[in-house]
C-alpha cells in the first residue's frame, strides 16, 4: 500500500504507457522498412536507366570500319549523345563516356522518403551505372 495514495494498489495506466511506446517503435520499424525499400527501388530504377542508356549509345558504331567488315568500334560522339538523350528523356541527370571501346554511363536521381522526412531526413541521392561495348560474334563466339 502506498502511503501517499492509500486506496491505490493497482497499476492502472501502465498499459497505456506500454502501448504508446510499442506504437512508436512499430511505426519506426515500418517507416524504416518502407523508406529503405523505396530507396532500394530507386537505386534499381537508376541502374536500369543507366543500362538502357548504355545499350542505346552502343548502337552507334563507326560506320567505316563496320562497312569494311572490320571489328566495329563505338563512335564516341554519337554514342555519348544517344546515351545522354536517353537519360534526359527519363528526367534524370547523368554522364556518358567512351573508354577503351566501352561506353560507361552514370545516372543520378533522388528518392523522397515517406516516413523519414518526419525526422528531418530529406531527399536521398541515388546513383546507378551501366556499361556496354560492341562485340563481333560468329556462331556465339566473340571474334
Amino acid at each position: 500500500m502506498n502511503p501517499q495514495h492509500p486506496h491505490r494498489t493497482d497499476e492502472r495506466g501502465s498499459a497505456t504507457i506500454w502501448m504508446a511506446l510499442t506504437v512508436v517503435a512499430f511505426m519506426l520499424i515500418v517507416g524504416l522498412a518502407v523508406d529503405l525499400g523505396g530507396r532500394l527501388h530507386a537505386v534499381q530504377v537508376v541502374n536500369d536507366i543507366a543500362a538502357e542508356a548504355a545499350r542505346t549509345g552502343a548502337q552507334h558504331p563507326t560506320t567505316g570500319q563496320t562497312m569494311r567488315g572490320q571489328t566495329p568500334t563505338l563512335d564516341p560522339a554519337q554514342a555519348t549523345t544517344a546515351a545522354l538523350a536517353r537519360i534526359h528523356a527519363t528526367g534524370h541527370t547523368g554522364t556518358a563516356t567512351v573508354q577503351a571501346g566501352t561506353l560507361h554511363v552514370s545516372v543520378t536521381g533522388t528518392y523522397a522518403p515517406v516516413f523519414l522526412t518526419s525526422i528531418g531526413i530529406g531527399p536521398l541521392t541515388v546513383t546507378g551505372t551501366g556499361q556496354a561495348r560492341l562485340v563481333r560474334a560468329q556462331n556465339g563466339t566473340e571474334r
